[in-house]
């Protein structure tokens, strides 16, 4: 099982957030009414078709994007701007070409006023967690794709968030590297001397949704609206291959399709 415990403390609420986009003129819903809690040391994932919103909804989370109806809480207090017990890490790492490993780590630090000294120290220390030693001079287009993300997820973390906003993070990524980064991820979250305290992670993969999450949210087409949520009570570590895996991801897929 996971170090960490279940409680039942919301720390977040998503409530009846709706967003639409202007499309040459044409408004376009993308979200409707979506609403859900998350709790404290929960990993929850976030599935649904191609287009349904789900990356919008985490930038809305993240106060990236307002919402045009509803509201999301953190904490009891309502999200308007960004929050900064939040990180995120993108699918397409979002890395600076021009900057080594190390100054991308720090870019964060340097947003919040971090003494240089400091900041290096608390960058070098994740990217040895992330298993990025030695490479703190290296730049992005010497890097695999597997080494970029690890870069990306260092610099989501080295602020020590309390929230971890993934967006489809792993989908780039070859099956092999794919996997020990999963295993990584569910290592750094499940610490309970590391951040983050939650994970929410959008995906369109069920079975690596299933694998990780303590929960997982299905939308439907566009506009996305929640159809059900899924709660995954298997012990960990589990089995990739195993029925009761398999057959919760035929449940989630047979809702999506």
């Amino acid at each position: 099982m996971s170090t960490k415990t279940q409680l039942s403390t919301p720390i977040l609420g998503v409530k009846n957030v709706s967003k639409e986009f202007n499309f040459h003129g044409r408004k376009v819903p993308i979200l409707k009414d979506v609403s859900f809690s998350v709790h404290e040391n929960e990993f929850l994932s976030i599935v649904g078709p191609s287009g349904c919103g789900k990356s919008t909804l985490l930038r809305i989370i993240m106060g990236l994007v307002p919402p045009d109806k509803g509201e999301v809480i953190y904490k009891g207090e309502r999200i308007q701007s960004v929050n900064p017990h939040m990180s995120m890490v993108f699918q397409s790492f979002a890395l600076l070409p021009w900057l080594n490993v190390l100054e991308n780590v720090e870019l964060g630090l340097e947003a919040q006023g971090i003494p240089k000294k400091q900041r290096q120290d608390r960058a070098l220390k994740i990217i040895q967690e992330v298993g990025l030693e030695d490479f703190e001079d290296a730049y992005p287009r010497e890097l695999s794709g597997g080494m970029k993300q690890r870069v990306g997820l260092a610099r989501a973390l080295v602020t020590d968030p309390e929230i971890l906003l993934m967006d489809e993070p792993f989908s780039s990524l070859d099956p092999l590297t794919a996997e020990g980064l999963r295993e990584e991820l569910l290592r750094l979250w499940s610490d309970k001397f590391t951040s983050p305290e939650i994970v929410i992670m959008v995906t369109h993969n069920v079975e690596e949704a299933v694998y990780l999450s303590d929960r997982v949210i299905v939308l439907s087409h566009r506009p996305g609206t929640v159809l059900s949520e899924f709660d995954i009570d298997l012990q960990r570590p589990r089995n990739k291959r195993g029925h009761e895996l398999y057959e919760l991801v035929d449940k989630i897929t047979s809702l999506i399709t």
